[in-house]
């Protein structure tokens, strides 16, 4: 390294004292760079997906500066490409730089500048009118990595604010939350690059979540939200996630002003000045608008300009962009491309309309009053009860707290029988669907004879937890979370899985239902249950009522309601004076509380049956006269927030009884 990068290194990564930039020195700065450019062509195609944030940056340059060279100049890109789309219209990236061509369509309204977008999206939306759904949006999951939200949805949505036809905002809402149903991590409210990148690690052991293409995230949901009608009925859900992102990514923003390209690694040495120019651009937006608390966001704002203004070469070069690629990657002083530029433009031309309300857009008064929501909910809290036919039937129900599922007749010749698995949720909003289409479905897609084998770019497995939760609890036979049987001669009795299943009741607030179980005994006898389930919104405990028959015969029986041990440290509290019975050990390094209430007078006692990843603790009771039982029983997980003691735990099944 030579001494002038040194130099510009140095001065590119230590943070000065922050002050608020000017209007002019900003507007100097963009002009500096823009013309650089302007001297530099990029060596890409006039349609490629990289220079899409470059015309946008000029367009939006010319607006708040009124230099027309910069209109002039993409009307020029505009008449090399025709107007038109990259060469493979079907793919996302060759719809970015119709971004600029329909904004300049909005400047003069030439019809040679809107036919093209039109007349390719129309036959574009009858080719992909037949791909199956891979996600529970609906969605076909053709924006299938991120930086895509970019590069596409701001084209569709915008043309149908030019059209009037809501068909194309209607593909691309549903194409866009099916990229955040598999993508989007809420957790750390970020998204994987693709699929690829689910359980990838970083050497310090960190989850991979690329800055750039978190940075093409935030600049398509800021182009997209210019263009969404306020009344659209997604408008919340968009709000909530752009809420989330920079709420996120205000916490990760590195010393120096800039992001490290991988995002969870703030420590790491360089900061990369394109994805963080996309973030800049984000929280300009937001401030302008009135969206985001100035006291957090104003110096972060303040802090990433300066940055990406010392990133700014004397030539007028912007450096420290990290060239093309699809994951975290080295970013210097004479690394640069044009989508670093147009990001830098976008960025600044934003902080202009603040600092200048000359320069404000119309649409700003739209949002005086607007507020963004508390945080990103994909949609509405409710119970859900479900049979699941294509993962060997079974029954799934949850809340916004819990999930569960009961294994149904195609698994009977397995080793899972009537058992109650528990699914760990950290989202208020229904999960299983999702959660089964992303890993069945897609996973079924690649299935071949020779091998199940997930491709490289692998399904989402639900066994895995990617924000939202995941399948960690191991049932095996046992009762698992609250599952019963009958108690026979010292051990129990296990019933098989369910042979039928009928809904008594299904609202958002309340489902009942009820599972058929039947089994011959090892004496001959046939044992037959009606189980009777009831799950609440708000609740951690199911209600259960089984009643019970031994060749069609009701009676008193003793049986037996389990909790499995997933570790071999649970620590098991049984209070039978008071009906309670709590487990409490740790999954994956999270506590986790299971419990049973009953009414004391029908307990008998307590024991543990099994041993190794069979163990578990069961609560031996009586049934009335009837052959009927009631118990309630639930879990609480650490990773959801609201319980995260054994003691308050503990508490909770008390205060429930």
């Amino acid at each position: 390294m030579n001494l002038f990068h040194a130099l510009t290194l140095t001065a590119c990564l230590i943070a000065p004292a922050w002050s608020a930039p000017s209007a002019s020195e900003i507007s100097t700065t963009l002009k500096k760079a823009a013309d650089w450019q302007l001297k530099h062509p990029s060596q890409h195609p006039v349609t490629d997906w990289t220079q899409a944030p470059y015309f946008l940056g000029l367009l939006q340059l010319h607006q708040v500066t009124g230099d027309d060279r910069y209109l002039e100049a993409v009307r020029a890109f505009g008449r090399q490409a025709s107007f038109g789309p990259g060469p493979l219209v079907i793919h996302p990236d060759d719809h970015a730089v119709m971004q600029a061509w329909l904004d300049l369509y909005e400047h003069d309204h030439d019809l040679a500048k809107l036919r093209p977008t039109l007349e390719r999206f129309d036959a574009l939306m009858k080719g992909l009118q037949d791909r199956p759904a891979v996600a529970e949006s609906g969605g076909t999951f053709t924006y299938s990595w991120c930086d895509t939200l970019f590069m596409s949805p701001p084209v569709w949505t915008h043309l149908s604010q030019i059209t009037g036809n809501p068909k194309f905002l209607d593909w691309a809402d549903r194409e866009w939350w099916t990229c955040v149903d598999v993508l989007y991590n809420p957790q750390e409210a970020l998204f994987y690059r693709d699929r690829r990148f689910f359980n990838q690690r970083t050497e310090s052991g960190r989850q991979v979540f690329w800055s750039r293409g978190n940075g093409w995230v935030i600049g398509g949901l800021v182009n997209v939200l210019n263009r969404l009608p306020s009344d659209h009925p997604s408008r919340p859900k968009y709000l909530g996630l752009y809420h989330d992102m920079m709420h996120a990514l205000v916490k990760l923003q590195g010393t120096d002003g800039l992001w490290r390209t991988s995002l969870l690694d703030p420590e790491g040495p360089v900061g990369e000045s394109s994805g963080s120019a996309f973030f800049t651009y984000g929280m300009a937006w937001g401030l302008n608008r009135g969206l985001l608390p100035e006291e957090t966001f104003r110096p972060a704002l303040h802090r990433a300009w300066d940055a990406l203004q010392r990133c700014v070469q004397a030539d007028g070069m912007f450096g420290f962009v990290q060239r093309i690629g699809d994951r975290p990657g080295a970013a210097g002083p004479e690394s640069t491309e044009v989508y670093g530029t147009g990001a830098l433009l976008l960025a600044g031309s934003e902080m202009l309309r603040g600092l200048d309300s000359s320069k404000a857009q119309p649409e700003l008064e739209a949002w005086a009053h607007v507020t963004l929501p508390s945080r990103f909910l994909r949609e509405a809290p409710a119970v859900r009860l479900r049979y699941v036919p294509e993962r060997v039937d079974d029954f799934a129900f949850e809340n916004d707290l819990v999930a569960f599922r009961a294994y149904g007749p195609a698994l009977r010749s397995g080793a899972e029988d009537g058992g109650i698995d528990a699914w760990l949720k950290r989202v208020p909003y229904p999960v299983m669907d999702k959660w089964f289409i992303e890993d069945v479905t897609q996973l079924t897609e690649y299935q071949t004879a020779e091998s199940t084998k997930a491709p490289e770019w692998g399904a989402k497995s639900y066994h895995e937890d990617q924000g939202e939760g995941y399948d960690a609890y191991k049932v095996g036979d046992t009762r698992g979370c609250g599952g019963i049987s009958l108690w026979i001669d010292g051990k129990p009795a296990n019933l098989e899985t369910y042979t039928a299943f009928q809904i008594l009741e299904s609202t958002p607030e309340r489902g009942i239902f009820e599972l058929s179980y039947e089994n011959r005994l090892a004496d001959g006898r046939t044992a037959r249950e009606t189980k009777r389930i009831t799950i609440e919104l708000g609740q951690r405990l199911i209600d259960c009522e089984s009643s019970f028959t031994v060749d069609g015969q009701p009676g008193t029986f003793e049986v037996a309601i389990g909790l499995k041990h997933q570790t071999s440290g649970a620590h098991l509290t049984a209070q039978p004076q008071a009906g309670i019975f709590s487990l409490w050990e740790s999954i994956d390094g999270l506590g986790f509380g299971a419990g049973i209430v009953l009414d004391p007078a029908s307990v008998i006692t307590s024991t543990e049956s099994g041993q190794g990843d069979q163990e578990q603790s069961l609560v031996i009771a009586r049934t009335d006269a009837q052959g009927k039982i009631s118990w309630s029983t639930g879990f609480a997980w650490e990773g959801q927030g609201d319980i995260t003691t054994e003691q308050a735990w503990l508490k909770y099944l008390y205060e429930s009884r």
